[in-house]
């Protein structure tokens, strides 16, 4: 919610913001904040409401401009109606980031890093790498390394000072991971761990985070967003065929190069159709540009790029220069 306040406030516009009804307190925390900041009523205006209220918003004439952050089909939906009325749309939507394991990088470097990235809010970020690409003789080594870093990983409340990893946020999201989990195996992918409830675990949205090794990048699980800690790793023949694997996808929001060589890392990612590339570990940063290429979203948030979508350029032709500025 800061990447949209914060450069539309600097750019002097004020702003509705609608929460997700699953989650409202943090937008109810920003209020409070804005309050104290002295921020003047009405420049800050928080709503909690479902999707009726929201597509209300977005019809609505009096809001110039719709930052989204969320689903592809939700985005759809979105720009569909910004479309019939010509109205300004930034979408951050979804993702299924590819990770590079160079033959130079390190196995286990690699899969401890990958498995701390993937079980990051339980796996709910839309950036997260998902799709593990790696030289077709080292895939059982790299499976085996990420197995065992999430064999580590402790599942329970997440107000628990030993635990690593909590609840997806509701049922509904619980079903769709458990059910592409599902048919991951029908359609032939290898369930190397997890993919089920926890053991102790009966109450609560809880998975196990969940390795899938000889993934299909055609599949449904390489091709869809799970938004859950689930892991895809595919083999690739060569190099470029990594490459190949990982712009073969309607995603382009996040991706990585695991590789010793820094010049290696620059090539393969001028390369990768993502908006982010990072190197060695997954990578974002509120300093720079974020969002994402194809059906990943529209515009970009954070850095200089991020506040121009909040301004309108306006040409004054005069006969001469005014004796006063206002």
């Amino acid at each position: 919610m800061s990447w949209k306040i914060a450069p539309a406030l600097l750019a002097g516009c004020t702003v509705v913001l609608k929460s997700a009804p699953e989650a409202p307190v943090a937008a109810y925390l920003l209020a409070e904040v804005a309050e104290k900041a002295g921020l003047p009523a009405g420049v800050l205006n928080v709503i909690t409401a479902e999707r009726d209220v929201s597509e209300e918003l977005v019809r609505h004439p009096g809001i110039d401009k719709i930052s989204f952050t969320g689903s592809t089909a939700a985005g759809r939906r979105i720009a569909a109606i910004c479309a019939d009325r010509v109205a300004r749309v930034n979408l951050e939507l979804g993702g299924k980031s590819a990770a590079l394991v160079l033959d130079d990088y390190d196995v286990a470097t690699a899969a401890a890093s990958l498995a701390e990235s993937a079980t990051e809010l339980t796996g709910q970020v839309c950036s997260a790498l998902t799709r593990v690409i790696v030289s077709k003789h080292r895939h059982d080594e790299l499976v085996e390394a990420l197995s065992s870093e999430f064999a580590k990983v402790r599942v329970g409340d997440p107000f628990g000072a030993e635990i690593d990893m909590g609840p997806v946020a509701m049922k509904r999201q619980l079903d769709k991971i458990r059910g592409l989990v599902e048919l991951g195996r029908e359609e032939g992918a290898q369930l190397a761990a997890g993919g089920h409830r926890p053991a102790g675990l009966d109450v609560g949205w809880f998975i196990e985070p969940t390795v899938f090794g000889n993934v299909n990048n055609h599949s449904t699980i390489a091709r869809n967003e799970i938004f859950g800690p689930v892991l895809s790793v595919i083999a690739a023949e060569n190099e470029q065929d990594q490459i190949a694997i990982a712009n073969d996808s309607v995603y382009g929001l996040n991706s990585a190069v695991f590789t010793n060589d820094e010049n290696r890392a620059w090539e393969f990612a001028r390369q990768i159709r993502s908006g982010t590339v990072g190197h060695n570990a997954h990578r974002n940063s509120h300093a720079f540009a974020f969002g994402g290429f194809k059906q990943s979203g529209i515009g970009r948030e954070g850095g200089r790029e991020g506040l121009l979508p909040y301004l309108e350029t306006k040409a004054v032709i005069l006969d001469r220069e005014p004796s006063r500025y206002v």
